[in-house]
């Protein structure tokens, strides 16, 4: 039963090393892997200018439908709100949501289903008194290669003209808030004519859905900024610039912030200006910036925030404005947000688990890039467990080193495993490095926690998620393909330079097993001085290996062997999972 689902998610630019060899974006290899389960409320408001026209679907009998859908899918109008197939969107929450809304929902018809479907507004709009009109609804959706547009016209349906609001080309598995407001300035077609009609489209294949609700045309305003987003973070070795919420004192670096400002009013706009406060500490502002009617830009403030290495939470505050009078400011900021300076943890999530990913119970790593800026001693690695995770999967973290000669990620070392409890779903575990690792300063590294998987039983391990990745700086290696994804999903896991977090926590006895995917042969090491009987056993439970070993490494042939999990015990210990591949 599909009840997986992911967050909404900013994007950024690609990364440096990482972009050549490590592309793929991992929504589109699996569309459940990544999933949400809070929802993500608007922070937006409807405009304010004059309403010319409105439709809040609650008499079908004022659309008609047509679609060359296979199987047949037209748009239907609803009242059941549960009825949205993403659990993070779901029950949708319309403003007038119990009357009816528009709905279309690709995900239901399958792997094999394509879609084209339309539903047009029986009646024309006059806006002949109106020269300047905007399209204001209220929407949800997640996106996966789907696209959804507006269609006006003003000819009696003999032409139309697209508004896109989607085109497929997005990065998938993000999430509108619930409800999003889109607004589209639409004078073009409707501005002046008396004879308007309004269709919506949607095409996809096997994609999501569409939900769409308090549809109006409204006098757009002559001067009208909206803070669609932020976009902030740290610039560093690994190329991208990269949001940090905590920051250890040995770590702090200057900050930048910037805003994704857009004009949705008539007139053009010449002096911009976008803002980032923290109370007594820190007032930057961008220069003025030019954005004529309709477009948008990212503007930065034009000086950085650089924390003092003490520790403390800073509230960021934003804003956008001009000289220009607005009427409408309820969409001139965005939340705030905390940056915490702290002794030991390094992290790129917001901290409260929002969703999760993981690999249907199969093999896999997942984890962030960190930029170094001081040289620094790791000793753990932080990963959160999320709550839907299977007790008793056994998981473990693992260190790599970012190569800026080839784009490939060095593995440098790895925990002891880890078995999870019934006590570590929806919380955080520590894992000690095997070694103490110095970072260098002027390098980047990437944490990741992972599983071999238990061959599809259960969930396995499910890494938690809090918030939005900038493209190409969290990684996933999916184990059955030994492939590399990238995701916009931002993964709990962190890089823990407190000396105490090197004193291993687990409930395995003490072997190492390197490397772990293996191929054509696996290395057992035992402390000196220590003897055991090792045995392997094959996931059928037949026994393929079975000696005693001396303290040391071991080295152990696995050409033989096939394809497939193993399970590896040293005095009938608890066993360990091994995967082989040739």
């Amino acid at each position: 039963m599909k009840n997986i689902y992911f967050l909404f998610a900013l994007v950024f630019s690609t990364g440096t090393y990482s972009a050549q060899k490590h592309s793929i974006e991992l929504g589109k290899k699996n569309k459940y892997a990544e999933f949400e389960t809070v929802t993500k409320k608007s922070n937006n408001n409807q405009p304010k200018g004059i309403t010319i026209w409105s439709n809040d679907f609650s008499n079908s009998a004022e659309w008609s439908y047509n679609n060359t859908s296979v199987p047949f899918l037209d748009w239907v109008i609803t009242t059941a709100a549960d009825t949205i197939p993403v659990t993070a969107l779901n029950p949708a929450l319309f403003t007038t949501v119990n009357n009816g809304f528009a709905f279309i929902n690709s995900d239901a018809q399958g792997q094999n289903g394509t879609q084209d479907a339309s539903m047009t507004y029986n009646g024309m709009i006059d806006c002949s008194a109106y020269l300047n009109v905007s399209l204001v609804f209220e929407n949800s959706y997640r996106t996966y290669l789907d696209t959804r547009i507006v269609r006006l016209s003003n000819d009696g349906g003999t032409t139309w003209t697209d508004f896109v609001v989607t085109d497929g080309t997005e990065p998938t598995a993000q999430n509108t808030a619930n409800p999003e407001i889109t607004s589209l300035n639409v004078s073009a077609v409707a501005g002046g004519n008396d004879s308007v009609m309004i269709q919506l489209n949607y095409q996809g294949n096997w994609g999501w859905y569409w939900a769409i609700d308090d549809i109006k045309l409204v006098e757009t305003d002559e001067y009208d900024l909206k803070l669609q987003n932020l976009q902030w973070g740290t610039d560093g070795p690994f190329g991208s610039r990269l949001a940090y919420y905590q920051v250890p004192n040995n770590q702090v670096a200057p900050v930048n912030f910037g805003g994704i400002v857009q004009n949705i009013g008539v007139q053009n706009i010449s002096d911009a200006l976008f803002t980032a406060n923290i109370n007594a500490l820190y007032s930057g502002q961008s220069t003025p910036a030019a954005l004529a009617s309709g477009t948008l830009d990212t503007i930065w403030c034009t000086t950085t925030f650089t924390p003092t290495a003490n520790n403390a939470i800073h509230t960021v505050s934003f804003g956008v404005g001009s000289s220009q009078p607005e009427l409408d400011l309820t969409n001139n900021t965005q939340p705030d947000i905390d940056i915490e300076v702290n002794d030991y943890i390094y992290a790129r999530d917001k901290g409260v688990i929002i969703g999760g990913i993981y690999n249907e119970g199969q093999g896999f790593e997942v984890g962030p890039v960190f930029d170094i800026f001081n040289t620094a001693t790791l000793y753990g690695i932080d990963g959160v467990i999320n709550a839907t995770a299977a007790e008793g999967a056994e998981v473990f973290a693992k260190l790599y080193y970012v190569n800026p000669s080839t784009g490939d990620f060095d593995f440098v070392d790895e925990s002891m495993p880890y078995v999870i409890t019934a006590a570590d779903l929806g919380q955080k575990h520590t894992f000690a490095l095997q070694t103490p690792q110095a970072l260098t300063a002027g390098e980047s590294y990437l944490v990741m926690m992972g599983s071999y998987g238990d061959g599809g039983a259960s969930n396995d391990l499910v890494v938690a998620t809090s918030g939005g990745a900038p493209a190409q700086t969290v990684f996933y290696l999916d184990y059955t393909n030994q492939t590399w994804y990238y995701t916009t999903s931002q993964v709990m896991v962190r890089m823990n330079f407190d000396q105490s977090a090197g004193i291993q926590s687990t409930n395995e006895i003490g072997f190492s097993i390197q490397p772990n995917p293996a191929s054509q042969e696996i290395n057992i090491t035992l402390d000196e001085g220590t003897q055991g009987i090792i045995t392997i056993v094959s996931i059928d439970g037949s026994v393929v290996f079975n000696e005693t070993i001396q303290g040391g490494i071991q080295q152990i042939n696995t050409h033989s062997m096939d394809s497939g999990i193993y399970f590896i015990s040293i005095n009938n210990s608890s066993a360990r999972k091994v995967l082989i591949q040739h």
